[in-house]
C-alpha cells in the first residue's frame, strides 16, 4: 500500500471584493478543505446533480481570517455550518471559492 506525502486537507486562500453600497470592500481569508484526489474530482464533474455549493459544504472544514460573516456581536463569526451557509448566500462566492480550491488542491509546476 502506498500513501501520498501530503496531508488530506488543503488551505485555500480566498480573495475577492464586493460592491458595498457603492464602495469596494475587499475580503481575504483562508478555508480549510478536504483534499480531493483526481478520481474524486472527476466524479464531482460527472455528477450533474451536485452543485458547487453542495460540494463546498461537503469539503470545507474551517476558516481563518474571515471578516465577511459577522456574529450577533458584530465580530467575525467562528466557522460553523450555519455561518458557512451565510457566506454562500453572496452571489458568485461559490464560484470564487471553487476556483481558488482547484488552484490549491492540485500540483503546480515550479519555475
Amino acid at each position: 500500500m502506498y500513501t501520498l506525502a501530503v496531508e488530506n486537507t488543503v488551505k485555500v486562500p480566498v480573495k475577492f471584493n464586493l460592491n458595498n453600497a457603492g464602495k469596494v470592500s475587499n475580503f481575504s481569508y483562508s478555508l480549510t478543505c478536504d483534499r480531493l484526489e483526481q478520481d474524486e474530482l472527476r466524479d464531482v464533474f460527472a455528477d450533474k446533480d451536485l452543485t458547487i455549493k453542495d460540494l463546498l459544504k461537503r469539503i470545507t472544514k474551517g476558516w481563518s481570517g474571515q471578516t465577511l460573516v459577522l456574529d450577533d456581536s458584530n465580530k467575525p463569526a467562528e466557522f460553523s455550518e450555519d455561518a458557512f451557509n451565510a457566506m454562500l448566500r453572496v452571489a458568485g462566492i461559490d464560484s470564487v471559492i471553487y476556483s481558488a480550491y482547484l488552484k490549491e488542491v492540485g500540483a503546480k509546476e515550479k519555475n
